[in-house]
This record gives structure tokens, C-alpha cells and sequence, in this order.
């Protein structure tokens, strides 16, 4: 309002002007309450009303039948401002029957009694007080930007227009021309569309452009994406918030979205002692902390260590002893002043109290940082002080808490917070339809007009009888309102720019859309460049880009024979994908460790392992197996899962007996049903287990480790490798393209061992399948384990039978071998390999032409 004031002045010549007082209606209604000093009561803040409301809502009777009672208590405060507004008094909900009804009215009485007790005026009360005490302003008033009043509002209104003291603001009405209707594609065409017509109208010397769209809150992510292809196509990347777009999206988000907000709420929830490691990382890498900028390097290791430790919680304590071991000296002395803070003062306090405890913990902690603030990250600094003086104010209706409630009430705060940094202004304003009550546009495109849309649908307030809102003529709870709302928008829209789009999408997925029947009479846009998407700059230039000269480099630097060596998994990456070889075994880029509750796979794969050495080291053979009995085999196995589990589960893991009962339970049923198989097959000893031994094949000398190697009754050998998963398959030791194995773990253990070697398999431990999968040279082995290549479909390709079978191995892994060593890293993945590759930004997969036709690179990568 005071911008379109100003550009008024300076259209009339003005050089110099009083800025005109513009204040939201509540605002200026608790101004003039509290300039007359007719009352005692004070005037009660939202924050302090949505504490009260909580309480009353959570502690009420009607509690235990609400599943969220925070929910049912912002559902009662609107009610109650409802009520007020259209005038229907708290007693006329008395008669209803209707237990929302009667919920309402109890929780009303509630608030009521909890005011006059603490002599308290909400905003709710204002229109009424102003009305009961004969208020009129001593200055002359003008209201703008409301499509319609309140009766509580008109009734006040009239009496100053009475009174002379209410000046007519009507917004002169713009010359306009016909309005254009156009059908879009879809959505998000719809937005395509006006954002081109945008910048269109900018480049055309319109200096206010008007966008409104209905549902611009859920939309804001897609909308801000759009209008910055459009507007700037050339500032994806890292300084794009240093450049100024002419367009403001009127959709604030939360306060406690920004990051500066969230480190300081993420310092607190530590000091509580309940965040993962996933959220102990993000106050590792934030900026906003002592240090974090000197220390970067040294702190983003320590994310990374912190992943691998696997500890489930974390506090300011176990941070201080961390940042130590990872020689994160600052963020080390910053923590341990910090845990001094934590362990002064009582565990409780009053919401005052801890707002200036919360500020010292986070400036011990270096907070907001040691860098300069950009102008967002000043703004929102100054926001979060404001919303910390409301939580200070707290005082009047909450007495001392821990804690635990002053977060979480302090984070409420926050959340319900709107906050969008000040801009300076731009030329295109992006609103929903409410905001755009009173504005004036050089041009208007109004989008989301479909049926469906609008008029809205009906939707009166649950908690307030219908027949009294209708009565008291509330616009969303009758389709006669709610119609003549919408007509009341269309015909502002109409007549605040000369020139104005209104438009709507034709299909939502499959569903097809109509325009909305407001719109009948208008005549509809011929075809042209208004309703044609064009492309957007940054794709024009991409399909326009030059053809560059390209340098293949796919091989890295071959390995001296001292260097030459690797494990099983190193052959197996090259068959992958020869790069991915290279960068995580010779680079050392492993895949970043992922955090996850409870046991980890790779834990619960030891677990096992370890309780069938034990077994298997005690038993040696099949007769051995036979001749225990299963009460005593089964007390074995659960012995050495209970000794096992507890070493690997850690002591500070949150319900660490009982998860490691769970995991005791498991590991016991999979081995005993193990155990069932194996008393089936034909005598064995068991030779190895878990034992490492060396093997050198293309000059890559390997450490190889056989979970357990049998020997069979003809003095052949049974390779077994444990695999927890059920997706294993002996026919990924075949090609999947010529030369290159998926898996070609098993297949080097059989070449090391060629010799005796009569089979190998997969030993299956999984929860719906616990068996043998493998292949034999013709040896009775047991289930599971078939002569290769009995009931296999062979491929062109394939080997014909056992002994070209292990031909092929022997040539092939050589030849991976061989490649690895000479520094093969051509980017050359299997079939979907790059989904679960950690390496395209390494490899640049993505950035190859389609023609080439690279292995493996699929549409969907």
C-alpha cells in the first residue's frame, strides 16, 4: 500500500510526501487499545492465545477422543474468532446437540474464565470492545484490500462513516479491455505460460504485473523454479541468491524453514540428548557455529567418521568427546563451555527465563557464526529475536517447565511463524487470491479458474452448527456465498488492470477439466503467442549449443607389482564398471556410509558369520552334526548369537536389550534352519572357515576369505559363501555382457581352489528362503546344488559344461584382472549398475552423448 501510495505522488508530480500509516486491521485495532487506556485488561499476544487454547483443548474431556489435539485446538481458536467476527454470541452454540458443538462451547467458557482471570484482552475481542466502548478514531481512516467486511467490522465502519472519520479508498477502476480466457495444456503449462506473459509485459514497460494463483502456498517450490528459468536462465548456480529476479512470490514459509532458525533449534534438541547421527552431521557441517568456517575441512571428516561409528543418539557431551577425536579444536572448547552452561541453574525455569539461557548456549557456541551475514541471513536473525521476546512473553500463562516443553513450545513458534526477507521492489508479484483484494496491475493474469477450483467449494467450520453460520451469512458455508464471493473476485479482477488474463488448466493427469462457469460471457483468446509455450532461454541454448571437442581419458596410471593388489570386490567393481573400480578402490571414494536404526546389515552379516565359525569349529562334519541332539545344538547356536549380538550392538543404543533379543531370536531360527539342511546332505568335513588366504590372477595378487570350504565324501571341495539376501542367484556368475560377471566372487574362489574343486553355492539365510543354490561338476553335494548346467537356459555365449565353465572363468577374471592392473577406467557400467552407483558426478555419465550409446545409461538415469 505505501509503494502504490508512492508511485501515485510521484505520477502527480510530488517530490516529497507524507508516508501514509498502513497497518493490518487487527494491528491498528490493539494500537488503539492500547492509546486510549480505557481498560485494565492487557492485550493477550497469539503466542500467549495458542498456549492457552493447547491447554484447554488438551486437557479437556473431550481430549481423549481427539487424535490430535494440537490440530482440534488451532480448529477451536478459529472458531472462536469466528464467532465473533459475524457476531454470534458463545451461548447460541448451547442448544446444539452436535458434540463439536458442545466441545466448542466448553473450550469458549474455558478461554473465557482463563482471560478475565488474567485480566486479558485477545485480538478475537477488539471489533468488540471498540463497539462496546463507543470507539472513534481521532484521525481519519481508510480501508483498502478487503472484498468484503465482517458484520463485526461493518458495524464499527459505519458508525465512523457516520461520524466522518472513514474516508472512501475505493480503488479507481482501470480501463479495461476485453479480458482473454485461455485453456492451458496442464498446470503446470498454466504457469509456463505466465511466466513468459510476464516477462513479455516487463520487457513492454509495464512496471506492476499482477500473477495470482489460487493454491500458491503448496505451489511456491514450482512457481519460484519457473519464473527463475524464465527470468534468469542463467543463474543455476552456487551465487544464484545473489541475483535479484524482478519478481516477489507472496507465499512466506515458516521461520523455522531458514537455516540460521534451524541451527539454533538443532543446538537446543542436542542438548536434550534425543538426535540421530543423521542430525548430530548436519551441526558437524552447519556454518553457523564457532569455527565453522576455519574448520570445514576437519568437520566434514568427522561427519564422515561420525557415519561409520553408527552411534544411534547424540548430546552436547558425546559431541564435545567427538569433535576431540576428529581434531575439531574449536567446535571441542566451544562444546565443553557449553555442557558447563548445561550443567548450571535448575531443570526448570520460566519461558523468560529460558529465552536468555537459549541465547547464552548458542552464543558459547559461536552462534550465528564467524562469517558475515548476508542481508537474508541478518533479516532472519532479527525475525527469530522477535519470535524469542514472544516465547520470553510466555511468562503470563505458563509457570516453570523443563527443558523439553520450552523446545518444544519454542519450536511452535517458529513453525507458525511467516517469513519472507524483504525485497527491494520488483516489477512482477506473484499472490494468491486473497492478498489480491485492493491492488491496482498494469496487468493481471489470474490462473487455476477450472470448475473444480473455483468458485472453492463450501466448507464451513466444523466445529460451529451449520444453521448458525448460515445464518449469520459466514461466505464459506453456503454455495450462495461462496458464489458471490466469486463473482465479487471476478469483477475486481476485472477492473484493476487494463489488461488481464484469467485462464485455467484443461487436464489434471488424465482427469479432463472445464473452465469455470463464471466465465461464461467472456470471450475466449484466439490462438497465438499468448498460449504458446515457448521454450525456455536455458533450453534454447542447449539445443542450439556448439559441438565441442571431446577428449576421451579412460585410463588411469597402471600399478607397479608392489601396488598390484585388491580383494575379491576389486574384480568384481571392474566387471561393474571399470571406473567405479578405479575411484572407489584406487581413489578411495567408497560409497558415503548411511545411517540407519538398530543393527546394520553389515553387522547382522558378521553376527552370523561368526556364530557359524563357532558352530562349525566345534563340529568339523556332518556326523558330528548328527550325532548332537538339538536341544544342545540349538543352546550352542544361541550362545554364540547372545555373545555376538551384544558385541556388535552399542552400549548406548536406545532399547539395546531388546532390540538385541530380537536380533539373538533371528540369528538363531536362520542358523538352526541351516542346520536342518545340512544333517540332509551327504557326509562332509569342514575344511576352512573364515580363514584369509593369498591368490594372484593377471597380476593382481587378492586376499581372498571363503566363508567355509567343505570336503565331500570323494575328497572334493564345496565352496560356500553365506548371503543374507534372497536375490541371490548362481546364474549371475555368468556374463551379463561378454567378459564381465556381475558377481564374480564365488567363480575366483573355485580358480583358486580349481584343484578339488567339485561345487560351489550360495548358502541362503534369508526369513522366507534358508537353502542352497549353486552348482556342482556332477557330485552329489545336496538340495539346491545342481550339476552345472542342469536346468539352466544357456545363452549364446554361455559354457557348454563344467569344465569350459571353468575355462571361462580362468579367462575372464584374468582379463579383469589384467585391465584393472594396466588402469582400465572407461565408464562403461552393466545394466542398471548406475542406480546404485555413487560415482555420476565422479564419471560424468550423465553428460554423455545418447549416441554413443553408453552400457548401462537408461532414460530413467
Amino acid at each position: 500500500m505505501r509503494l502504490s501510495f508512492a508511485n501515485e505522488a510521484r505520477k502527480a508530480g510530488e517530490s516529497v510526501w507524507l508516508t501514509p500509516k498502513a497497518l493490518p486491521w487487527d494491528s491498528w485495532l490493539r494500537q488503539q487499545y492500547i492509546a486510549s487506556r480505557s481498560a485494565r485488561a492487557r492485550i493477550l499476544r497469539p503466542a500467549q492465545a495458542r498456549v492457552l487454547w493447547d491447554e484447554i483443548v488438551s486437557t479437556s474431556p473431550a481430549a481423549s477422543d481427539l487424535l490430535n489435539p494440537s490440530s482440534a485446538a488451532r480448529l477451536a481458536a478459529r472458531s472462536w474468532r469466528r464467532l465473533h467476527d459475524y457476531l454470534i454470541p458463545v451461548e447460541a452454540l448451547l442448544p446444539s446437540e452436535a458434540p463439536e458443538a458442545q466441545a466448542l462451547l466448553s473450550w469458549c467458557r474455558e478461554y473465557q474464565r482463563r482471560c478475565q482471570k488474567l485480566e486479558t484482552l485477545d485480538d478475537s475481542r477488539l471489533s468488540q470492545w471498540a463497539f462496546d466502548s463507543g470507539f472513534v478514531p481521532t484521525e481519519k481512516i481508510a480501508i483498502a484490500g478487503f472484498d468484503s467486511t465482517t458484520p463485526a467490522m461493518s458495524r464499527l465502519l459505519d458508525r465512523w462513516h457516520a461520524a466522518g472519520q472513514l474516508v472512501d479508498a475505493g480503488i479507481q477502476a482501470a480501463d479495461s479491455g476485453a479480458a482473454k480466457l485461455l485453456g492451458a495444456a496442464d498446470a503446470a503449462t498454466e504457469i509456463e505460460l505466465t511466466a513468459q506473459w510476464a516477462r513479455d509485459q516487463v520487457r513492454a514497460g509495464a512496471t506492476n504485473v499482477g500473477v495470482i494463483v489460487p493454491d500458491l502456498q503448496q505451489r511456491r517450490d514450482e512457481i519460484q523454479r519457473v519464473f527463475e528459468d524464465v527470468l534468469a536462465p542463467g543463474a543455476r548456480h552456487t551465487q544464484a541468491a545473489a541475483i535479484s529476479l524482478p519478481v516477489v512470490i507472496a507465499a512466506p514459509g515458516p521461520l523455522a524453514g531458514y537455516p540460521l532458525v534451524d541451527a539454533a533449534l538443532l543446538i537446543l534438541r542436542i542438548a536434550l540428548g534425543d538426535v540421530s547421527s543423521a542430525q548430530a552431521g548436519r551441526i558437524l557441517r552447519s556454518p553457523f557455529l564457532r569455527g565453522g568456517e576455519s574448520e570445514r575441512a576437519a568437520r566434514a571428516h568427522a561427519d564422515f567418521r561420525l557415519r561409520e561409528d553408527q552411534r544411534d543418539r547424540w548430546d552436547w557431551f558425546k559431541l564435545e568427546r567427538w569433535a576431540a577425536q576428529t581434531h575439531c579444536d574449536q567446535l571441542n572448547l566451544a562444546a565443553r563451555d557449553l555442557n558447563v552452561l548445561l550443567r548450571e541453574g535448575p531443570s526448570t525455569a520460566t519461558p523468560s527465563e529460558w529465552a536468555e539461557r537459549f541465547h547464552r548456549l548458542w552464543l558459547t557456541l559461536g552462534w550465528p557464526g564467524e562469517r558475515t551475514l548476508s542481508s537474508v541471513e541478518y533479516q532472519t536473525l532479527e525475525k527469530f529475536q522477535e519470535v524469542l521476546a514472544d516465547f520470553g512473553a510466555l511468562d503470563l500463562v505458563m509457570g516453570r517447565i523443563g527443558l523439553g516443553r520450552a523446545l518444544s513450545r519454542l519450536q511452535d513458534l517458529v513453525n507458525d511463524t511467516p517469513f519472507e526477507p524483504e525485497t527491494t521492489a520488483a516489477a512482477i508479484t506473484v499472490i494468491d487470491a486473497a492478498t489480491s483484494a485492493g491492488m491496482k496491475f498494469d496487468a493481471l493474469w489470474v490462473c487455476g479458474l477450472d470448475a473444480d477450483r473455483w468458485p472453492a467449494p463450501v466448507s464451513p467450520d466444523p466445529l460451529i452448527p451449520l444453521e448458525l453460520q448460515r445464518a449469520a451469512r459466514v461466505p464459506e458455508a453456503s454455495a450462495a456465498d461462496v458464489l458471490d464471493h466469486a463473482r465479487v473476485q471476478l469483477r475486481r479482477w476485472l477492473t484493476c488492470s487494463p489488461v488481464v488474463v484469467l485462464s485455467w488448466p484443461e487436464r489434471d493427469g488424465d482427469i479432463e477439466l472445464n473452465r469455470s462457469p463464471l466465465l461464461a460471457g467472456l470471450e475466449e483468446s484466439e490462438a497465438g503467442p499468448v498460449n504458446a509455450v515457448g521454450a525456455s532461454l536455458r533450453r534454447q541454448l542447449f539445443e542450439n549449443r556448439p559441438v565441442l571437442e571431446s577428449l576421451r581419458d579412460d585410463r588411469a596410471p597402471a600399478l607397479p607389482p608392489q601396488a598390484a593388489r585388491g580383494g575379491a570386490r576389486t574384480l568384481e567393481l571392474q566387471s561393474r564398471c571399470p571406473f567405479r573400480a578405479q575411484g572407489e578402490v584406487r581413489l578411495r571414494a567408497p560409497q558415503f556410509p548411511r545411517i540407519s536404526l538398530g543393527i546394520q546389515p553389515v553387522d547382522r552379516g558378521a553376527i552370523l558369520h561368526s556364530v557359524l565359525a563357532d558352530v562349525w569349529g566345534a563340529l568339523r562334519s556332518r556326523d558330528q552334526l548328527l550325532a548332537i541332539d538339538d536341544a544342545e545344538l540349538a543352546r550352542r547356536i544361541r550362545d554364540s548369537a547372545q555373545r555376538h549380538t551384544m558385541e556388535a550392538v552399542a552400549p548406548d543404543t536406545p532399547s539395546r536389550t531388546r532390540l538385541a533379543m530380537l536380533e539373538i531370536e533371528s540369528v538363531t531360527q536362520l542358523v538352526g534352519r541351516l542346520m536342518v539342511q545340512e544333517r540332509l546332505r551327504p557326509p562332509f568335513t569342514v575344511e576352512l572357515a573364515e580363514t584369509s588366504e593369498q591368490y594372484e590372477i593377471g597380476g593382481l595378487s587378492i586376499t581372498l576369505r571363503p566363508d567355509r570350504i567343505d570336503v565331500l565324501e570323494g575328497g572334493g571341495q564345496l565352496l560356500i559363501d553365506y548371503k543374507l539376501g534372497d536375490s541371490h542367484q548362481p546364474r549371475k556368475w555368468l556374463d551379463a555382457v561378454p567378459g564381465r560377471p556381475p558377481r564374480p566372487q564365488l567363480p575366483l574362489y573355485g580358480l583358486a581352489h580349481a584343484e578339488r574343486l567339485s561345487a560351489l553355492a550360495y548358502a541362503v539365510l534369508a526369513p522366507a528362503s534358508v537353502e542352497y543354490r549353486g552348482w556342482s561338476n556332477g557330485t552329489p553335494v545336496g538340495s539346491g546344488i545342481v550339476p552345472y548346467p542342469m536346468g539352466l537356459r544357456i545363452d549364446l555365449g554361455d559354457p557348454a559344461d563344467w569344465d569350459a565353465l571353468m575355462h571361462h572363468w580362468r579367462f575372464t577374471l584374468t582379463r579383469l584382472a589384467e585391465r584393472y592392473v594396466a588402469g582400465d577406467a572407461v565408464v562403461d557400467p552393466l545394466p542398471q549398475e548406475c542406480a546404485t552407483c555413487h560415482l555420476s558426478t565422479l564419471c560424468r555419465i550423465h553428460e554423455a552423448p545418447a549416441a554413443e550409446g553408453e552400457e548401462g545409461v537408461t532414460d530413467d538415469e
